[in-house]
């Protein structure tokens, strides 16, 4: 497989063992608050898939277009033709409530933004691409002094909980990195507020809490940890979620989720890391690849250590732990490990 397909995340306490509900409908989420229309919006899906142009998904894709969208039935269905067909059609992803700048307008149902948190040298605004308007809106989540983020590769929302835990429906999966707001956190649910005012609850086991002005965790091991729940994941063109990577999206969403943010794709990796010495790497560092020797930065995995490193090749594969020398074309290591 040629290396072009492997680029590059307290109110009053209820009385013991009652039951709390989200305001909404049980099993339903509420529709998008506010359009989106200029200027800035946010992802109102938990993963919203950006496209080089706006008329390119075909009907196996359909998963992954409407609100709500469904990324682990979509990676589901492709066969590894359709996979293959993303190389340079689709560009990144995004996460449920983040922030994109509107760039332009393709009729009524494609919007064209840039995704400032992840970094790139395509747009000094941010990653850009095509997303249906139907998964933007206009209202962000509102600001927490604490803040979940998912630390599983996927973990449920739902619309009930108590002191035994989550209950009620299932509302929506979100990926891991996603950010949530906490109106409460207890030992076995944290209680969240989505898009437009609903409550929900994650499983306190799913995420870390994050008080706002507090150091993250980012270490080599707690970053080597997080990888390796992964191994085993298939491989995804511009993917950046729990359902499905590409190289740099691993690393980048890796870092993310420790509050480090990192460029999108391998080569700015490479290019903004701080450069380390092939005989001093340490867990958590960024090993990067050409497709021959001399040749441009093609490929990056995540150093764990003993001469080994986790990445996600290529269509195809799945996110896999091998040696670092495994690969011919070697390129340099870089680390943005906080000092």
């Amino acid at each position: 497989m040629p290396r072009t397909s492997a680029r590059r995340i307290s109110p009053a306490r209820t009385a013991v063992g009652a039951v709390t509900k989200a305001a909404s409908p049980t099993g339903s989420l509420p529709a998008v608050p506010q359009p989106c229309v200029a200027g800035t919006c946010w992802v109102a899906v938990n993963v919203a898939t950006l496209w080089v142009e706006p008329w390119y998904p075909r009907p196996v894709d359909r998963p992954i277009l409407g609100n709500p969208a469904d990324p682990e039935a979509w990676v589901a269905a492709m066969t590894f033709e359709e996979k293959l067909w993303l190389v340079g059609n689709l560009q990144t992803q995004a996460l449920y409530g983040t922030r994109v700048i509107v760039i332009g307008h393709d009729g009524t149902t494609w919007t064209e933004v840039a995704v400032p948190s992840q970094p790139t040298n395509l747009d000094a605004r941010g990653y850009p691409g095509w997303v249906p308007t139907r998964q933007l809106t206009s209202t962000p989540l509102p600001d927490t002094i604490t803040t979940a983020i998912v630390r599983t590769p996927t973990a449920w929302l739902w619309s009930a909980w108590s002191t035994k835990g989550v209950q009620g429906s299932r509302l929506m999966e979100l990926s891991f990195a996603t950010r949530m707001p906490v109106v409460r956190a207890t030992g076995s649910y944290v209680e969240v507020e989505l898009i437009g005012g609903r409550r929900a609850a994650l499983p306190t086991s799913d995420v870390a809490l994050h008080v706002a002005g507090t150091p993250w965790g980012a270490t080599g091991a707690s970053i080597v940890a997080a990888a390796r729940m992964f191994v085993g994941l298939p491989y995804l063109w511009g993917g950046t979620s729990g359902f499905g990577y590409d190289c740099s999206g691993f690393t980048y969403s890796i870092y993310n989720d420790y509050g480090v943010t990192i460029p999108r794709d391998a080569g700015q990796q490479a290019v903004h890391a701080t450069p380390v010495a092939e005989d001093a790497l340490a867990p958590g560092d960024l090993v990067f690849f050409s497709d021959y020797a001399g040749g441009p930065i093609a490929h990056v995995g995540l150093y764990v250590g003993d001469g080994y490193m986790i990445d996600s090749p290529d269509t195809g594969s799945a996110v896999r732990i091998e040696p670092v020398s495994s690969d011919p074309f070697y390129a340099g290591a870089g680390s943005y490990l906080p000092s």
